[in-house]
């Protein structure tokens, strides 16, 4: 749902893993309410259609490639990102991937993968993108966790995703009490199943697995009482809620956004 309310007039934003799903929706519905919006994300070719998207329904946009599980692939894009837009006011740490495997099954190399992207990749975006907030005088940091950031659910085939998510909820926090006094808020959105193409690139990812047959990844669909999973324009919604002043007073926050799955 496409909505001008200006709310985010002004502001700068860093979206990670903006090429596609809630990454791609959140960038978009920023820029909707008037962020000029720095689109990051290891497919450069994707956060590149995501910044033309902006720049085509007349918003401000730019794109670079990101991996966020090295650090100094996201001190460049952090660095042009500032360059290219004036600072930032807003960052989105949203760039993840999944995984399946039983503790007794799973590689360490793949249990490392997994966190080098959800958890380490959220600490570094916000490691180098703080200074920036800093030197605005404050800002908002959305991370992007899961259900899984606080319930395991009937599976327990996804660990290493369970443990990462349930890492960066705890990161949040922390951050959200250590930068309180200088005007910095940071909210941790948890979703439950969404449409996205999510199981799509982790095909991708997959090839460079070394656990042999995981067990796949329960289905969280099904039991979410409102029976359908979110469309990622209704994550989207949420964090940018939580990037404007309407949020002013919410920091260090879990904000479920499930169909009501952790109220059973």
């Amino acid at each position: 749902m496409e909505t001008t309310t200006g709310r985010l007039e002004g502001r700068r934003a860093l979206v990670t893993g903006a090429g596609s799903g809630i990454g791609r929706a959140s960038a978009l519905r920023l820029a909707d309410e008037g962020a000029a919006v720095w689109c990051t994300d290891i497919r450069e070719a994707l956060a590149e259609e995501t910044a033309a998207a902006i720049l085509e329904r007349g918003g401000q946009a730019g794109a670079v490639t990101c991996d966020v599980g090295d650090e100094d692939s996201v001190r460049r894009a952090v660095d042009r990102g500032v360059e290219t837009i004036g600072g930032l006011d807003l960052v989105v740490a949203n760039a993840g991937t999944s995984s399946s495997g039983l503790v007794h099954e799973l590689t360490l190399h793949d249990w490392e993968l997994v966190l080098r992207t959800n958890l380490t990749g959220i600490f570094l975006t916000c490691k180098h993108t703080l200074p920036a907030l800093l030197e605005a005088g404050g800002g908002a940091i959305v991370t992007m966790g899961s259900v899984s950031s606080v319930i395991v659910g009937s599976g327990g085939s996804a660990a290493s995703y369970k443990a990462a998510k349930g890492g960066v909820l705890q990161l949040t926090r922390q951050i959200a009490v250590d930068y309180a006094t200088r005007g910095i808020r940071a909210n941790c959105v948890c979703p439950g199943a969404v449409r996205t193409n999510l199981s799509r690139h982790v095909r991708e990812d997959s090839a460079a697995w070394t656990t042999t047959d995981p067990s796949p990844p329960t289905s969280i669909t099904i039991q979410s009482p409102m029976r359908r999973a979110a469309d990622p324009s209704e994550i989207a919604s949420v964090v940018a809620f939580l990037a404007s002043q309407d949020a002013s007073f919410i920091t260090g926050a879990a904000i479920m956004v499930d169909g009501g799955l952790t109220a059973i």
